[in-house]
């Protein structure tokens, strides 16, 4: 159980399927008591490449990061905190910020690379 549990939260942090699948199994094991998972840019930036490349739809985008951000289990190292904790909070809420686009993408990987 406790690998699965961790599998769903991996799966979601990657995006590696469809969204409502994925927010549904981490959010039934992040009920559960179990190990943390780590949230890191190298994970945020292959999301960021797959929306620019069109492999994942852009406009999903908010949803992914406020399914990550609301997430108990998932962890940030420190050295990342700030950048990934703001990048979840302003793409998770465009209609406080900008909308999602490429170009919104591409900026975050710049950022992320910066920082």
């Amino acid at each position: 159980m406790e690998s699965d549990a961790c599998q769903a939260l991996t799966s979601l942090i990657r995006w590696e399927s469809s969204l409502d699948g994925l927010i549904g199994a981490a959010n039934r094991c992040d009920l559960h008591e179990g190990p943390s998972v780590r949230l890191d840019r190298n994970a945020v930036r292959g999301v960021l490449r797959r929306c620019i490349s069109g492999e994942l739809d852009v406009l999903e985008l908010p949803r992914w990061a406020g399914a990550v951000h609301m997430l108990d289990r998932v962890e940030i190292d420190e050295m990342d905190v700030e950048v990934l904790t703001q990048f979840l909070f302003e793409v998770s809420s465009p209609e406080l910020f900008e909308p999602i686009t490429v170009d919104v993408c591409q900026r975050w990987i710049s950022r992320m690379e910066d920082a």
